[in-house]
């Protein structure tokens, strides 16, 4: 047995104060060494365990890890780590969305490099991409993050996943659902590409309402109110509703456009609101969705009038204009030549570029040669399917459903840009694809040969598709690439449908759609188990972070000061699902728990270090108290675990661990513990232990070091397996034996406070309460003298429990 003096040496080898900037990056360092790859992080194809793969949204690499990637990297980490603790081989993969028009923009404008010159610009694409995810890998491993980085980290440029994409498209197009075609698509003029229904969205702008009056043939006039006067010239026909009795009589009649002189038909439509403006509408081409569904319905005509740039052309005095200098100056001229009757002021939704949110330009539509994969056929199968994924929160399936149910058009694939992946096809003037030999990928159509000369359809020379994929089509791959779809029948046969999706809810109409979607049509079968759809990460006032509104935080900022372990705890402390402030103040008491985790560990450190603990024949009764309290946070927490409820977990470690074992069970022992007393040694040693796996996942740092210092049987936690409780059975009298204590202490120090004496103080106490409270408190009056320093109890029972103390 150790001497007193003996015991607070080792104590002070223990540093006082927990310092996450030093022992943080020891342990990323370790992490990331072959040795703990191969023994702890490393996937093994071969292994009998049973697999648990987490599919993990591949982020842009804009080069900067803000809030929303920490959270969704804590999330992942968390849950990675426990499935290894669970005994689970862990396919954890991190990869990168690589391609796209935020890195052209940066190339063009930042670096000065034009696009004409192709071979250079994509170069520096790819030179830019490497710097930012260099950047955004950085602050990953500095929360502690450790996915799969020797075998599944993934670029969606690189040559490999690159030949996933392009097998994928040309499978779709040999089933009959790829094909190139000729009509409006949604276009955005200041990235100058179309793009697809999932990238837009509706956003409330102000405008005007200008009501405009039209002269009929015969006489007279119909007023239109619009708020696209600037589609005057692409009208082809004005619209009514048939049961409005204003305009019955002028159904069929005919009406001369205000300033191009163009006759027109008036037509009526159930779909034309009566209650909006006049009840008379424009049909232009096109100046919103309902206006291609009515050109198709009626066969109109088509009359472009906004060009790629979003620029008017084709009117002569409106050319060149953009599209809001052109309203305000076809206003000017309508008034001056007498047609406009009134305008109002309005604030009105505008369908905008909303899937980048650094655009959010409104959207035109153009007339496009562009590929689509078909998708509202399949709208019925996917609306059954999609119910055999479980979703968390449930309320989540709710947002997929109503974006099926919403799905118009088809899947437009083709974007205008360089820097992303070639459509493996080759074209004829009739639109017909020829797709790339599956031998050949990946290809590039403007720099290969087709695999025939002719198109076999029709005959005609064929020329190479120069567009390039849907950032959306790249990603839609991540599970075929990562279960080896294509090329590893093994990984396949064990790791498909992958066992978790985890992203935002911002990303449900597009990465989770489009992978549902695209691994429905090819593999056959959904492609996740389950979906967990997180929330998202506010500014500390409650709003949404931005930059202007000078709300946003990094992680980085004071990871120093505070750490990862603390952050970590931060963002988990929120139901998943929900949306919740990050604020540093939160942060902070997130540390003052890990420091009371390393003042307990200092303690326990001199008694259970470097000894091997075995349970003895007879514990005592307060040890055996805290066990059942043990049991309850052990079997629960596991249970968190596998419901990603971790704020449960540390809701419990406050309640559990601050308030039950900091605060009292460990002073209720030091005494037994200076006696070298077995039951006290092997009861904390099993509990601190237990403690420190649990919340591994969750604070992955501070717990490597405690158990390196005081148990380190293992080279890390992760090699160590889940607590078990089966063997603790506690009777219920000495559960609530140990509850008696923990108020029978709160009430003697409260009365120490409210008389101004210090905790170490001897005092006499008298106790009155129930008899069972009573003889609670007799079983271990032993313990509570040597903890309260107590020099006599009196006891009395009575109905009402009351302490009164005195000093000796």
């Amino acid at each position: 047995m150790l001497s007193q003096d003996e015991i607070l040496k080792r104590m002070e080898e223990w540093p006082k104060h927990y310092n996450p900037k030093d022992i943080e990056p020891k342990w990323q360092k370790l992490w990331l060494t072959q040795e703990y790859w191969e023994k702890i992080f490393k996937f093994d194809e071969n292994s009998e365990k049973p697999v648990f793969f987490i599919d993990t949204p591949p982020p842009f690499t804009s080069g900067e890890l803000h809030m929303g990637h920490a959270y969704w990297v804590t999330i992942a980490d968390a849950m990675a780590r426990f499935k290894k603790l669970q005994g689970y081989n862990v396919l954890f993969p991190q990869g990168w969305d690589t391609q796209g028009l935020p890195t052209e923009l940066k190339v063009q404008y930042k670096l000065g490099i034009p696009k004409e010159n192709r071979d250079l610009f994509l170069k520096k694409c790819v030179e830019w991409t490497e710097d930012m995810i260099g950047k955004m890998k950085s602050a990953m491993i500095r929360l502690g993050y450790r996915p799969n980085w020797e075998q599944f980290e993934y670029r969606t440029y690189h040559p490999n996943y690159r030949r996933v994409i392009q097998r994928s498209l040309i499978e779709m197009h040999q089933k009959g659902m790829i094909r190139m075609k000729q009509g409006p698509v949604y276009w955005c003029p200041k990235c100058e590409t179309a793009v697809a229904q999932s990238e837009v969205g509706y956003l409330e702008k102000q405008g005007i309402l200008v009501y405009i009056g039209f002269p009929l043939k015969e006489g007279g006039e119909i007023v239109i109110a619009t708020t696209r006067p600037e589609l005057l010239g692409a009208t082809q026909a004005v619209a009514v509703n048939p049961q409005d009795e204003r305009y019955k009589h002028l159904v069929g009649k005919k009406v001369i456009l205000p300033i191009f002189g163009k006759e027109v038909q008036i037509i009526a439509d159930p779909d034309v609101e009566k209650d909006f403006g006049t009840g008379a509408v424009m049909i232009s081409t096109y100046g919103d969705p309902q206006d291609i569904r009515w050109q198709l319905k009626y066969n109109l005509p088509v009359t472009e009038l906004v060009d790629e740039r979003g620029r008017i052309k084709g009117t002569g005095f409106l050319d060149g204009l953009k599209v809001e200098e052109a309203k305000k100056k076809i206003v000017e001229l309508l008034k001056e030549r007498g047609y406009v009757r009134k305008i109002e002021s309005i604030k009105h939704n505008v369908l905008s570029h909303t899937e980048r949110s650094d655009c959010l330009s409104p959207i035109e539509f153009l007339v496009k040669e562009q590929v689509y994969i078909d998708v509202v056929p399949y709208k019925g199968k996917l609306l059954e399917e999609y119910k055999k994924m479980n979703f968390k929160p449930q309320r989540m399936a709710s947002k997929l459903e109503e974006w099926i149910n919403n799905i118009e058009w088809d899947w437009n694939i083709s974007r205008q840009r360089l820097y992303g992946t070639p459509l493996p096809f080759w074209y004829c003037d009739n639109l017909h694809l020829v797709p790339a030999d599956i031998s050949s990928l990946p290809v590039d159509p403007t720099k290969s040969n087709p695999p025939v000369e002719k198109c076999p359809h029709c005959g005609l020379p064929l020329k190479p598709l120069t567009h390039v994929a849907d950032v959306w089509v790249d990603s839609s791959v991540t599970v075929l690439y990562l279960s080896g779809f294509y090329e590893n029948k093994l990984r396949f046969s064990k790791t498909f449908p992958a066992d978790v999706r985890l992203q935002g809810t911002d990303i449900i109409r597009t990465w989770l759609f489009y992978t549902f979607f695209r691994t429905l049509m090819l593999a056959g079968n959904v492609p996740f188990k389950r979906v967990i759809v997180h929330g998202q990460v506010l500014g500390p006032d409650g709003t949404r972070m931005s930059k202007s509104k000078g709300n946003n935080v990094s992680p980085m900022d004071r990871i120093d000061e505070f750490g990862a372990d603390a952050i970590r705890m931060t963002l988990l402390d929120a139901s998943i699902g929900d949306d919740f402030p990050f604020k540093w103040d939160t942060v902070k008491g997130k540390k003052l728990l890990l420091q009371k985790l390393w003042n307990a560990s200092r303690l326990a450190y001199p008694f259970i270090h470097g000894r091997k603990l075995e349970k003895p024949e007879v514990l005592h009764p307060i040890d055996q108290w805290i066990l059942a309290k043990h049991k309850e946070f052990v079997e629960k927490a596991i249970q968190a675990y596998e419901n990603q409820d971790f704020f449960v977990i540390l809701s419990m470690l406050y309640e559990y661990f601050w308030e039950t074992i900091a605060d009292e069970y460990l002073e209720l022992i030091k005494h037994r513990l200076f006696s070298d007393d077995r039951s006290a040694t092997y009861t904390l040693g099993r509990i601190l232990k237990d403690l420190i796996i649990l919340l591994h996942p969750i604070a992955p740092h501070i717990t490597e070091e405690i158990y390196s210092l005081i148990f380190g049987e293992k080279q890390s936690v992760l090699l160590e397996t889940l607590p078990s409780t089966e063997d603790i059975k506690i009777a219920e009298e000495v559960v609530r034996m140990g509850d008696s204590v923990k108020k029978f202490n709160s009430l003697v120090r409260t009365n120490k406070v409210k008389m101004r004496m210090s905790m170490n103080s001897q005092i006499r106490v008298e106790l009155q309460g129930p008899k069972q409270f009573v003889e609670d408190v007799m079983k271990v009056e032993d313990d509570l003298k040597k903890t309260l320093k107590i020099t006599e109890i009196a006891y009395r029972e009575a109905d009402q429990l009351d302490v009164k103390i005195s000093p000796t």
